[in-house]
């Protein structure tokens, strides 16, 4: 029938909305790292801010630094110390072990050997 000959139905056409487009204001006079602050005191404080921030970071590296450098000292000295303990303790190993020999040659000299 009639809905046939009428082909597709449509209330009414609109034209697709377009996409929006967000234009960002440049300001040509812009530096990077200049404060833009109207309030002098206020730029000042976050100036100063900024710079015990830093120097705090700069503190606290030094700080990390020594301290690795003082644990480094301290393992290369506990080192040493253990060396000088083992070369001492194998040395009287080795006393110990050259004593025990002697003495089994020595009670072996007496005694026959049996087989």
């Amino acid at each position: 029938g009639a809905a046939s000959r009428a082909g597709r139905m449509t209330l009414y056409w609109t034209a697709p909305a377009p996409i929006k487009q967000y234009l960002p204001m440049f300001d040509s006079e812009f530096t990077p790292g200049q404060d833009v602050d109207p309030d002098r005191e206020r730029a000042e404080r976050n100036k100063m801010r900024k710079r015990v921030r830093r120097e705090l970071k700069g503190a606290v590296r030094e700080l990390r630094r020594d301290a690795a450098f003082l644990q480094t000292q301290q393992d290369a000295q506990l080192k040493r110390q253990r060396d000088v303990r083992d070369q001492r303790a194998k040395a009287i190993e080795s006393f110990l072990s050259q004593q025990q020999f002697e003495a089994k040659i020595g009670r072996g000299k007496g005694k026959k050997r049996r087989r």
